[in-house]
């Protein structure tokens, strides 16, 4: 559980519970990020207590709060997950889960810019259900190609997950409509690709540049390896070893975006839902972060 003292946020206790929450030992490894684990838990905790005192307002005003509240709330969880990874010694392991962070940070952002109108929602939800149609149509044409036994546990489990991705997308529908919404059956724009999510945000240059190193990452193409090769296959003993410390350095880097991108969720979310002290806090944190971001990218 997420707590605080008082109104003072204690970046050591904050550092503690976190380490306590994820079964960690408190150790100067952990600490040495703790500007990561304080606004990445301060965040949280800002939007929480302000959304205390606003609940029954939103709840007349803009239902959609909580939903939005339960995207943002994953985005912390795949924040944290990143900065555990790291501490523990899984830099690669980290970047994977930093670009999901990232990459949950922009679908919520690209929904938030919508002016309370709702399309975007329904367009996020109508692509998951439209993608699941797909997949399944897929599953069943890999399973008509096996025999007997085989072909018909295939079949059936594929069926059987139709029937009921078509009920809960009856129920979503139901839910949408009755908070004035489009229905996923219903939605005419299509969801934007994550290119265009990010050009249509501002953030392009973040696309072409974090993001794009992040997928590199994530589908494990040949750059490290190349990396690694070139350095053993020089025989320099101190590019070996620069190469080693500028990977970790990266992965750093990469996960500091990550708690810069939440921190935007979060703000976007603040701005959405009029949480004003909140926002005054993300404002803060956003600053603390470009600036360690600055000072990792000089020593990459």
């Amino acid at each position: 559980m997420i707590t605080h003292e008082g109104n003072a946020y204690n970046p050591d206790i904050l550092c503690g519970e976190f380490a306590h929450r994820h079964n960690l030992l408190d150790t100067q490894l952990v600490r040495h990020d703790l500007l990561a684990i304080y606004w990445t838990t301060r965040t949280k905790l800002e939007i929480d207590a302000s959304l205390e005192t606003h609940t029954k307002e939103l709840d007349h005003l803009d239902p959609l709060w909580a939903l939005l509240r339960s995207m943002l709330d994953r985005i912390f969880e795949h924040v944290e997950g990143a900065i555990v990874a790291y501490v523990t010694g899984s830099p690669a392991s980290s970047e994977v889960i930093s670009r999901t962070a990232i990459e949950s940070s922009i679908n919520l952002l690209y929904i938030l810019d919508d002016e309370r109108k709702g399309d975007r929602l329904s367009q996020y939800l109508a692509h998951y259900y439209s993608n699941e149609q797909r997949e399944l149509d897929q599953w069943l044409k890999a399973a008509s190609k096996l025999a007997g036994e085989a072909q018909k546990v295939h079949q059936l489990a594929a069926t059987e997950k139709r029937t009921r991705i078509h009920k809960l997308q009856g129920i979503t529908d139901l839910s949408l409509s009755q908070v004035g919404l489009p229905t996923t059956r219903a939605s005419a724009t299509s969801w934007p690709k994550i290119s265009e999510r990010f050009r249509l945000l501002g953030l392009e240059i973040d696309y072409r540049t974090v993001y794009a190193a992040l997928c590199s990452q994530t589908h494990n193409d040949a750059e490290d390896l190349l990396n690694y090769f070139f350095a053993v296959a020089s025989g320099n003993q101190e590019l070996i070893e620069k190469a080693a410390l500028e990977t970790i350095n990266f992965s750093r880097l990469m996960l500091y975006y990550a708690v810069k991108y939440y921190i935007a969720a979060a703000g976007g979310y603040a701005i959405r839902f009029e949480l004003t002290e909140a926002l005054e806090v993300m404002n803060l944190g956003r600053n603390a972060i470009l600036q360690t971001l600055e000072k990792i990218a000089k020593e990459l």
